[in-house]
């Protein structure tokens, strides 16, 4: 799978989950796009947001081999890709709830 102009909301979501997982960073997909892809579309979306365990040092080392630049503070772009990343700082939580578990999807060989 390849980052391009066509990429789907999922193929980013499993191209970016597949390079920051094999870097050893925890990152679980939020907002928009895990509700658009939950909804298989009703809901669309023009960024990914995921809540990683890693610092904005570390995230745009996994993300620049993937092609991402940094724009402003939490957030990334790519020369092709439709969509834009931001990473809103761990924990992950629902209002003051912790969320300690989360499901995982396949994607072609890829999971989210």
């Amino acid at each position: 799978m390849q980052l391009n102009a066509s990429s789907s909301v999922e193929e980013v979501a499993a191209i970016v989950s597949d390079a920051l997982t094999s870097a050893g960073i925890t990152a679980v997909l939020s907002g928009g796009a895990a509700v658009q892809i939950y909804t298989s579309g009703l809901y669309e979306s023009r960024d990914l947001d995921f809540v990683a365990s890693a610092s904005q040092r570390e995230l745009e080392q996994v993300l620049n081999r993937l092609g991402f630049t940094r724009e402003a503070g939490r957030h990334f772009v790519h020369p092709t890709c439709p969509y834009t990343l931001e990473f809103p700082s761990w924990p992950l939580a629902v209002g003051n709830e912790l969320v300690r578990e989360w499901a995982e999807r396949p994607v072609g060989a890829l999971r989210i």
